[in-house]
């Protein structure tokens, strides 16, 4: 595990959590393991020219529908878009950083248990999300000339939910 794993871990946790805070939702790191039952799992792969990966989530059916602002029990789309915006926050985190990504369309599948083969040894961001819980696994290759920059103050960049028009 290199440091740049770690800082992309690390801009991955932080997104999630400002995620379920834009929804209103609490959400607090836990170390124990997501329980085994009914998981709605959302994967969503990118690709980059020095970075290429992707991210999965499985969640109880709680916490997706918890973070859900209309509450219509949509839980798989949810669970899409859930997983696309927090791909899309962490891709817009990474530019701010000199590293350009572009994503695929996300993937939801349903599972009593997920548990991917990791590159690494480490474990999952593991939340607590409303009433329910979630895991979030981040699979990565890194070029490894890879440093990422600090941003920088003049770098213009629409706000999470904003777009800029040209």
């Amino acid at each position: 595990m290199t440091s740049v794993h770690l800082e992309l871990r690390d801009i991955l946790a932080r997104k999630a959590n400002e995620l379920f805070a834009d929804y209103g939702v609490t959400c607090s790191p836990v170390t124990s393991d997501v329980e085994s039952g009914h998981q709605l799992c959302g994967i969503l792969g990118f690709t980059g020219d020095r970075v290429v990966g992707s991210v999965v989530i499985s969640a109880d059916p709680t916490a997706i529908a918890d973070s859900n602002p209309i509450h219509d029990g949509a839980t798989r789309g949810w669970v899409a878009e859930l997983t696309n915006q927090l791909v899309g926050r962490f891709k817009n985190a990474l530019l701010r950083c000199g590293v350009e990504l572009a994503m695929s369309i996300p993937v939801v599948m349903t599972a009593k248990q997920i548990m991917p083969l990791p590159q690494t040894a480490v474990d999952p961001i593991r939340l607590d999300v409303g009433g329910g819980r979630l895991a979030i696994w981040l699979e990565v290759d890194v070029d490894a000339e890879l440093v990422l920059t600090e941003p920088s103050a003049d770098t213009m960049m629409a706000a999470e939910g904003e777009a800029l028009l040209f």
